[in-house]
């Protein structure tokens, strides 16, 4: 996992051939995050049926996790964790900037609770820029 350099106490240091994805992206964790390129979250596995004392039907509460924080993330990237997290959590990371109001997603990740990778989703249109910038924000999400 790439260790973090700040340029200030407000921004980490984000190197990609993306100017406008580096310059927006203020700090990448692994785990849970609202962030300025980023939303991540731990998925439920499907069997999960226990939260706060409530018990759900299976699947309940991995759909409120893939529908709430990570709603945006693409249908393919959604099936494929549903089709893995059936015991076990995941975390999911969803990467985008903003060209002025409009939000351009670059891509998603798939990592177990140990932060090793499962998957790299690359959004349909992806340029050279967006790859290296989903590229370089995995180093600091996954061993």
């Amino acid at each position: 996992m790439k260790k973090k350099k700040w340029d200030n106490p407000n921004k980490m240091h984000f190197e990609s051939l993306h100017k406008s994805f580096n310059k927006q992206c203020s700090c990448i964790s692994k785990g849970n995050q609202i962030g300025r390129v980023v939303l991540s979250s731990y998925v439920r596995p499907y069997n999960e049926i226990e939260c706060n004392g409530h018990i759900s039907e299976k699947g309940h509460l991995q759909e409120y996790d893939l529908k709430w924080l990570l709603k945006g993330l693409s249908s393919y990237a959604k099936d494929y964790i549903r089709s893995i997290a059936i015991d076990k959590s995941v975390i999911a990371y969803h990467f985008f900037y903003y060209r002025g109001d409009k939000k351009i997603d670059i891509g998603f990740v798939v990592t177990d609770v140990n932060n090793d990778h499962l998957k790299t989703f690359y959004t349909p249109y992806w340029t050279e820029k967006s790859r290296s910038a989903l590229n370089e924000a995995r180093k600091y999400i996954m061993n």
